[in-house]
């Protein structure tokens, strides 16, 4: 065979196999290879530091100063991926946006996680991460439009979608998100997550098991809770998505939100991955988007005053949304102009503005009629953090009965309107996290923090388990307490 009748045979031989791989960010993990990375971000804009790989994360968002933005001062949007994935999955979904109307500075998306095959990530692990996404964008965006932003809409898929309503839980941002749109995610439970599995997976199986405590305390107060717009996408059919069969058919959807099972209803078959990227799919998205009209940047932030027992919204356009025990009052719930404080509190409330567009953070009071201060205010817990080889049920107490608890485990000091803590329901905790908890009285006062680390890996347990320990029970556990990240 002559040189070149080789040459060609090679090279077609080459195209062949390359043509029977799967894409290289698929491969290259396979292969423990690194994938490159997908930077396209203006020189000027610094990305922000991931929490779980401590590394500044990838992806894209924002024209540089020499690019014109079809309108600069739209809400922008922030896509959230789902697991071992990363941003570069929402090029297709920037394209198809840039294509009806937005602009580059309006359509952002970073890898908080591994983007690794092999690396799962995590609900509560990646709440941080999440929140300094947000921050980053609004801060960027502020500085470079000379007005504030003060809100995002944001559309996630797959365990994005619950990791983005566990940081809007934890932090009390709902303020800050005018819309959120969830594609097929796991509200309710996936099959392939289980209370008991074992291996690197097992933080994120824990949260998103059918019936898991950890949905349990998601979901508990309101599928659908402050001024925020929701709306989810799924499957519904049971059928083409393979994380969602019969009988979690309608698992992603979200009571008080706008629920469209895509396929269900329009009779088509997009499966998982195809779901949050068809043009199909893509124009429900832009049609609930433009719904909403723009905020005002320049308006005055909303607020809920307390007058003794009563509560009122400024300024005097504003609204007020309450709701009594555990529940959290939601957009699409009744409004009043001023709320008198029951017996069968705390109460819950936001203040909305239809004129801005605004609303204020969730706050929460309980009655003060009949109160008599205690002494010092503080609030214990059971177990007190520590290091633990399973997932922890925590218990809080506080020394005045009176008061109410709220904490947080995102990464923020808890406030009034962070997570209720109700003594029937322990705190669930399935990963190693900061646990922080207040308590506040009747009359508005705040205990200090109680602050409380827990380390849970399967570290502990490969310790308190292995090969030498079962042979001789009596021998020392070997953990320093340094679990393996990214595991």
């Amino acid at each position: 065979m002559s040189p070149v009748a080789r040459g060609a045979l090679l090279l077609l031989l080459v195209l062949t196999l390359s043509s029977c791989l799967p894409p290289r960010r698929a491969l290259l993990p396979t292969l423990n290879l690194p994938v490159p990375e997908l930077q396209d971000f203006p020189a000027d804009f610094r990305p922000p530091i991931s929490a779980e790989t401590g590394r500044p994360m990838p992806g894209f968002g924002g024209a540089e100063s020499g690019e014109t933005s079809h309108s600069l001062y739209r809400t922008p949007v922030i896509f959230i991926h789902g697991n071992t994935v990363s941003a570069r999955f929402w090029l297709p979904a920037r394209e198809y946006f840039l294509q009806h109307g937005y602009g580059r500075d309006e359509l952002w998306a970073l890898g908080y996680g591994w983007d690794h095959v092999h690396y799962f990530d995590a609900n509560d692990l990646s709440v941080q991460s999440i929140d300094r996404i947000v921050s980053s964008v609004i801060d960027y965006l502020s500085r470079k439009r000379s007005v504030p932003v003060r809100q995002v809409d944001i559309v996630a898929h797959s365990m994005g979608v619950t990791l983005v309503r566990q940081w809007l839980l934890q932090t009390n941002s709902y303020h800050k998100v005018r819309n959120f749109i969830g594609v097929a995610g796991a509200n309710h439970g996936t099959w392939t997550s289980s209370l008991y599995p074992r291996g690197p997976q097992r933080a994120v199986s824990w949260e998103l098991a059918p019936g898991s405590p950890w949905l349990a305390q998601l979901n508990r107060a309101g599928e659908a809770p402050g001024p925020t717009r929701y709306m989810t996408l799924y499957d519904g059919t049971g059928w083409n998505d393979v994380f969602f069969p019969r009988p979690l058919q309608d698992s992603s959807a979200l009571a008080g939100a706008e629920n469209l099972a895509f396929n269900r209803e329009r009779g088509t078959w997009f499966d998982h991955l195809e779901l949050p990227l068809r043009p199909e799919t893509m124009d429900a998205m832009l049609k609930f988007l433009a719904a909403t009209g723009e905020p005002l940047p320049q308006a005055r932030l909303p607020r809920v005053l307390r007058q003794g027992d009563r509560l009122l919204a400024e300024p005097a356009t504003a609204r007020l949304h309450c709701a009594a025990g555990g529940v959290a009052p939601q957009r699409s719930g009744p409004s009043v102009a001023e709320q008198t404080l029951g017996v069968n509190g705390p109460w819950s409330c936001f203040a909305l503005d239809p004129q801005s567009g605004l609303s204020s953070p969730l706050v929460r009071f309980a009655r003060r009629e009949g109160y008599q201060p205690g002494g010092e205010l503080r609030v214990s817990a059971e177990p007190a953090g520590g290091v633990h080889s399973q997932p922890q049920s925590v218990r809080l107490e506080s020394s005045d009965p009176a008061a109410f608890i709220t904490y947080s485990t995102g990464g923020t000091p808890p406030n009034s309107g962070s997570p209720l803590y109700r003594p029937d329901h322990p705190i669930y905790i399935a990963a190693p996290l900061r646990l922080q908890a207040v308590a506040i009285t009747p009359d508005g006062r705040q205990s200090q923090p109680l602050v409380l680390d827990f380390d849970i890996s399967l570290e502990k347990e490969e310790a308190e388990t292995s090969l030498q320990r079962q042979l001789d029970p009596s021998a020392p556990e070997q953990y320093a307490g340094r679990r393996k990240k990214g595991r």
